[in-house]
């Protein structure tokens, strides 16, 4: 949330906007997915040998992610963008 209010490029804030507000947790490299699955459902935790969701704590999902996401993107400028900045469509 920070880093979308203080960026002050907008390929960045694109990119950053780009899925929007994270549900899961996810590492690309740390944890691969399979191809079709979208995220991960849960976590294994070797230290009690448990399973855990891999929801994100505080993460909104449903109407509340949405209208967050909406609140985010008011941050791009479509029109007027500098040089290299990819158009958001």
């Amino acid at each position: 949330m920070t880093a979308v209010k203080t960026t002050d490029c907008q390929a960045e804030l694109r990119r950053l906007l780009a899925s929007g507000p994270p549900i899961y947790i996810s590492d690309k490299h740390a944890m691969p997915l399979p191809d079709g699955d979208t995220h991960i459902v849960k976590l294994w935790y070797s230290s009690d040998s448990q399973e855990r969701p891999a929801v994100l704590e505080g993460a909104l999902q449903g109407q509340d992610r949405k209208k967050l996401w909406d609140e985010l993107n008011e941050f791009i400028i479509v029109e007027g963008g500098e040089e290299g900045d990819e158009v958001a469509e």
